[in-house]
């Protein structure tokens, strides 16, 4: 499972160069030559970090292009048999000469399909590794797959990911993000890991041959398979191991159950998927809850689009990044409560917004504005950044960490917001935010965008969230949506609206996707509760 590292044998494309010359002196004799050389690199270098793992994958193919010879040569010997048959006599003919010429013919073209299509897809992958079935494959996981960045950039993804997390069992690749097997495969996408340990029996002639099939089948969140064969049954077992942690709500099987499960019906699917998003909305939620309580930063204020929250967490930062990169949203801010001192400058804030490049990973421009005194022109060191990057600089300063500046540019800042850090919310505020999961876990929040509430509300019409309890942030209205059960699944509202010297409460039943509606539309005064089916009753218990 450990990475060998070796000196590099017969480097790209020197080791062409040597096989054509082979070829060109030994002729067919140069095959078994050729693939002892072939050991041997793989030998010295087994996993390509050499030259980087997905490019030395695919200048592997290159032994598909000799294989496509052997086949066509094996074409050629049968075409020439069938080509005997067609001029002899066949007026004495028995039944075992006309298998002869009919296997001879079909074997030819089948031959002849099975080189050329091996010798094609080798050359295409080994030549043109943008346009590889391993590049295709990680092209077409992106968000945007049509503006996927050059083959260099989309390998470099996968391949960085392997050199800083990636563990290696037999021919397979793990990292944090990425699986690197026969195709490339998002880790996120991951809907099923299934293991298969079969031994096929068969008859040739009078002998019975046993052959033992060792492979890994992924079964992503398009339904797609991808299929891996390993060598040891005990590499097949860590990998899918390793893969089971790293994508915690995959289904995990064996054997032909993988088959059944990549062949359910739509509604099965549509079920599994809205059962994995809750239970990923559930781990995500209590890893946050984890995260805030042992060291989440209390000393900073986000604030993104005009809303403010003090409730910071790495998961919270990674996920407007996120956004940023993908050009969705103008962009957020860290202010802490003091500011920080680094290589003798006070900084007072991190701003993040998304940045416009042509081609290329997706970019986003961080600003760190200088504390200025009145009167002085305000100025900021500024940088564009890729993901992993920016990831980290954000994540530091979240524990008042700062990058070295020495590469930043000095710019100066228009439009600054005011010096002073955000308010945090005052005690006398009554915004409250209550969540209660369907398994009983609950969480409670005075500080939430609506962002948070949108969150909620799609929670409760897809039944992560069994009671979501909101108090509008002026403390007058205040909505709760309880999940109904299996005898009436439609969901309880109750909501306040302002009537004379006192609140009225009122009550109703609804659907769970209009009583989510109704959770983010009724703090912006998009709906009242009052008419049609709701029902006036006494102050609930609270």
């Amino acid at each position: 499972m450990k990475e060998k590292k070796g000196g590099g044998f017969l480097r790209w494309p020197w080791n062409v160069v040597v096989y054509v010359l082979l070829a060109a002196v030994l002729r067919l004799f140069a095959i078994p030559v050729i693939l002892v050389l072939l050991c041997i690199q793989r030998k010295n270098d087994p996993h390509g970090v050499e030259e980087g793992y997905c490019l030395s994958r695919t200048r592997k193919r290159i032994v598909w292009v000799l294989w496509g010879l052997l086949w066509l040569v094996v074409s050629a010997g049968l075409a020439y048999l069938f080509s005997l048959g067609l001029r002899q006599d066949r007026a004495y003919w028995e039944a075992a000469d006309y298998v002869t010429l009919a296997v001879s013919g079909g074997g030819s073209a089948l031959m002849l399909a099975l080189g050329v299509y091996m010798g094609y897809t080798g050359a295409r992958d080994a030549l043109f590794p943008g346009k590889s079935g391993l590049a295709a494959s990680i092209r077409s996981q992106l968000p945007y797959p049509e503006e996927a960045p050059p083959v260099g950039e989309l390998f470099a993804m996968v391949d960085e990911d392997l050199k800083a997390n990636g563990r290696w069992f037999d021919e397979m690749g793990i990292g944090r993000e990425w699986v690197l097997g026969e195709q490339a495969s998002r880790i996120d996408r991951i809907r099923g890991i299934f293991v298969v340990d079969e031994i096929h029996h068969r008859r040739s002639g009078k002998r019975s041959v046993t052959q033992r099939v060792l492979q890994l089948v992924l079964v992503d969140d398009r339904w797609q398979k991808h299929i891996t064969d390993f060598k040891k049954p005990d590499e097949l077992r860590a990998a899918a191991d390793c893969l089971a942690l790293r994508a915690p709500g995959a289904r995990r099987g064996t054997n032909s159950q993988w088959s059944s499960f990549w062949s359910m019906d739509e509604s099965g699917r549509e079920e599994f998927e809205r059962e994995f998003r809750q239970a990923k909305a559930l781990r995500a939620s209590e890893a946050a809850q984890r995260e805030a309580v042992s060291g989440g930063a209390q000393d900073m204020i986000l604030e993104c689009g005009g809303e403010v929250t003090s409730r910071v967490t790495e998961t919270l930062v990674g996920e407007h990044l996120e956004r940023c990169l993908e050009g969705a949203g103008g962009g957020f801010s860290l202010t802490p409560t003091r500011p920080v001192e680094a290589e003798g400058r006070v900084l007072r804030s991190l701003g993040c917004s998304p940045r416009t490049k042509e081609g290329g990973e997706p970019q986003v421009l961080l600003l760190l504005e200088l504390a200025s005194k009145p009167g002085e022109e305000d100025l900021g060191l500024a940088k564009a950044l890729g993901r992993r990057e920016a990831l980290a600089v954000l994540t530091a300063w979240l524990r008042r960490e700062v990058p070295p500046l020495g590469d930043w540019d000095l710019r100066r800042v228009y439009g600054v917001r005011s010096r002073q850090a955000p308010a945090r919310p005052g005690r006398e505020s009554q915004a409250k935010l209550s969540l209660v999961y369907a398994s009983g876990a609950a969480e409670s929040h005075t500080t939430f965008t609506a962002e948070d509430v949108q969150v909620a509300a799609d929670g409760v019409a897809d039944g992560t969230y069994q009671v979501v309890d909101l108090v509008h942030p002026a403390g007058y209205l205040w909505i709760r949506v309880t999940a109904g059960d299996r005898t009436d699944a439609r969901c309880t509202v109750e909501a306040t609206r302002p009537g004379g010297p006192e609140l009225e409460f009122y009550i109703a039943k609804m659907p769970p996707r209009e009583a989510a509606a109704w959770l983010t539309g009724y703090p912006r005064g998009q709906y009242l509760p009052g008419g049609g089916s709701w029902k006036r009753v006494k102050k609930p218990n609270r």
